[in-house]
């Protein structure tokens, strides 16, 4: 998605992920996760994306398999049973499509996220009139997991050089107990200095506030931006309607 206008890749992400959660296909929730981490790759961002994927992803299947998979009681197909624990083929099978469904959505919206031009969304949404409050947090939330990455790897090389650190489980219980402390008052921090430099700035600057650049929306782009939403509620209509009946 990078050099494509904010507001086309927001579009082409959002219809995707509809059209995938309304069709709740595996083979097409997988295959728009593979094109995800593709399209990653090309963009030079596949490592964070798999990293960032994982650790969102991981805690979502964990729960969806304890759900469905592990304490089934509506299954016919037993293949594992003991105690509490009821494993079916009914329940493996909704936790895989609800996982891939996951997958889908968090692995599209992350890509958008990482390749998207963050200063040029903000000049684009402040251009169509949305509140500039709005525009900023939406700026604030795509960077802060970038940034609360950034912060961790800088905090961690410089209790290396402290020598913290250890083997064992009790060793990484409170080497992350000392990372997460200075994590989260160095993110109060950047808070409070941020308030103080939008206030001296006067943000929002009220109406009358012009833009030194402003990004170019082509007309193909434009026509992308409609068309793709358009379709994909269509097809959305189109995929549920015959499930109603």
């Amino acid at each position: 998605m990078t050099g494509l206008h904010p507001f086309t890749g927001l579009a082409l992400a959002a219809s995707a992920v509809a059209v995938t959660l309304a069709a709740s296909q595996w083979w097409l929730s997988l295959g728009m996760a593979a094109a995800a981490l593709v399209l990653g790759a090309l963009a030079g961002t596949a490592r964070r994306l798999a990293v960032l994927s994982a650790a969102v992803l991981a805690p979502l299947w964990l729960s969806q398999l304890m759900v469905h998979a592990l304490f089934d009681r509506t299954g016919s197909h037993v293949l594992a049973a003991a105690g509490p624990v009821r494993v079916t083929a009914e329940g493996l099978a909704a936790a895989g499509g609800l996982g891939l469904r996951t997958a889908a959505f968090v692995l599209v919206f992350l890509l958008y996220s990482l390749t998207v031009d963050r200063a040029g969304l903000i000049r684009t949404l402040d251009a169509a009139g949305i509140p500039a409050q709005l525009g900023y947090i939406l700026a604030a939330a795509l960077a802060l997991v970038p940034a609360t990455a950034d912060r961790l790897r800088a905090i961690a090389a410089a209790q290396a050089v402290r020598g913290a650190g250890g083997r064992g489980v009790a060793a990484r219980l409170r080497t992350a107990r000392l990372r997460a402390v200075p994590l989260v008052l160095s993110a109060v921090q950047d808070a409070a200095e941020r308030s103080v430099h939008l206030q001296l700035r006067g943000f929002p600057a009220g109406k009358d506030r012009t833009q030194y650049r402003s990004l170019v929306f082509r007309p193909w782009e434009r026509t992308v931006s409609v068309l793709a939403p358009c379709l994909a509620a269509a097809a959305v209509v189109l995929l549920v309607l015959p499930r109603g009946a």
